[in-house]
């Protein structure tokens, strides 16, 4: 895994908890967990499945969907 990847992990990730927090009204605490112990993250931090490339408003789509997923199981 290169530099550039391990970096636009990050920003991923960073965008993820700001939505959390500016949309869901969470601390970024609470943000930092719904966000780092979800399997999107995993998923994030995989260079195969190439989800870092994605825009932030598409992995929040993601984390909502497993979210729903995992509320309803």
């Amino acid at each position: 895994m290169s530099i550039k990847q391990k970096q636009l992990m990050e920003y991923a990730t960073q965008d993820l908890v700001a939505m959390v927090v500016e949309r869901e009204g969470l601390s970024i605490q609470d943000a930092m967990g719904v966000v780092y112990h979800s399997r999107l993250h995993e998923k994030l931090h995989d260079v195969e499945t190439g989800l870092y490339l994605e825009g932030s408003e598409y992995l929040y789509g993601l984390l909502n969907e497993e979210r729903s997923v995992t509320a309803c199981q």
